[in-house]
């Protein structure tokens, strides 16, 4: 069976490296995907990883941040299986409401909200893409985010490929899994042993090094 793999990048970076639940794996962010998803599914050729984030504006207390994952795409880009994806982001002023405001602090203020933006439908679109065009038998997307449950819904009503789901995630979302063929948790142990050489030397000779903070547990 002929696998395409779908992951959405910042549903997978938040439920396997972010927050102090996760400092267990917060080392393990050099993450070769190809060899991922050849360890998801060994008895079966992956005919393509598509890889979908965005650059997320580094924050004053961490200037690095961004420049980090500039340096994993290029990385990835290295890996013949696998497409980098980027969108973008943007930086809007919105009304919120503070969860916890101080004493004599009006609970609707205005705020600068930064966003991802078009990440979500470059995933859907190239999934419907490469469902008409054959590309593979099963197409499986790597997330918990239920936005993901119109395309689950058209690609299986408008072909015959199959869809799954891998959740990053401790649970599923019900609406997810009851939209696809099949879904499974994540298994974080993997890992570990889908890791990027360090350093991941390109095509044309550059050397790209895992960076400094990602040898540690920090979080980013």
């Amino acid at each position: 069976m002929r696998v395409a793999i779908y992951i959405d990048g910042f549903s997978f970076y938040y439920a396997c490296f972010s927050g102090k639940t996760k400092l267990a794996f917060a080392a393990l962010k050099w993450v070769d995907l190809q060899l991922l998803a050849n360890r998801l599914f060994p008895d079966d050729d992956i005919a393509v990883v598509h890889y979908f984030s965005a650059i997320a504006p580094s924050p004053p207390d961490d200037p690095g941040q961004a420049n980090r994952h500039l340096f994993y795409l290029e990385a990835l880009r290295t890996l013949q299986l696998v497409q980098v994806h980027v969108g973008k982001f943007t930086k809007s002023k919105r009304e919120v409401a503070l969860a916890a405001p101080s004493f004599g602090i009006a609970t609707r203020q205005t705020a600068y909200v930064w966003q991802e933006k078009q990440s979500d439908v470059a995933l859907a679109v190239q999934m419907l893409g490469d469902a008409f065009r054959g590309v593979a038998d099963t197409l499986v997307v790597v997330t918990n985010d239920s936005d993901f449950v119109p395309v689950v819904r058209a690609v299986r009503s408008l072909t015959n490929v199959n869809v799954g789901i891998i959740s990053p995630d401790k649970t599923i979302s019900g609406e997810l899994s009851k939209a696809a063929d099949f879904a499974h948790l994540f298994d974080k142990g993997l890992l570990a042993v889908s890791q990027l050489p360090n350093p991941v030397v390109t095509a044309e000779g550059r050397t790209i090094y895992k960076p400094a903070r990602w040898e540690s547990t920090a979080d980013g």
